[in-house]
């Protein structure tokens, strides 16, 4: 890690923790890390739907076609799980904030 990336890891983290002395400061912080998760999450999702509907196509017997419908079926419920629980998360971080 060369100097400058240290210096601004270090300036990005004194600028969140300022803002996180104010009880606003600490919403927008929770808020934009549930975001930026949820963009994550949500592209994750999205990424392995997208091989397994390939996979779908690919297939050359039944018994393919049955394992990728449910590998598609798989990775949609826990795309929605996680994005889900990561929503959540946030909503409780917001709640245990505001006083």
């Amino acid at each position: 890690m060369k100097i400058q990336t240290l210096a601004f890891v270090i300036l990005v983290l004194a600028v969140v923790m300022a803002m996180c002395r104010d009880p606003a400061g600490r919403i927008g912080v929770i808020v934009f890390i549930t975001g930026i998760g949820e963009v994550f999450l949500g592209l994750a999702a999205v990424m392995a739907l997208f091989q397994t509907i390939g996979s779908i196509g690919l297939a050359r017997g039944l018994l393919e076609h049955a394992e990728a419908l449910a590998a598609t079926t798989l990775v949609l419920a826990l795309g929605t799980v996680g994005m889900t629980f990561w929503l959540f998360v946030g909503a409780w971080c917001i709640q245990l904030s505001v006083p």
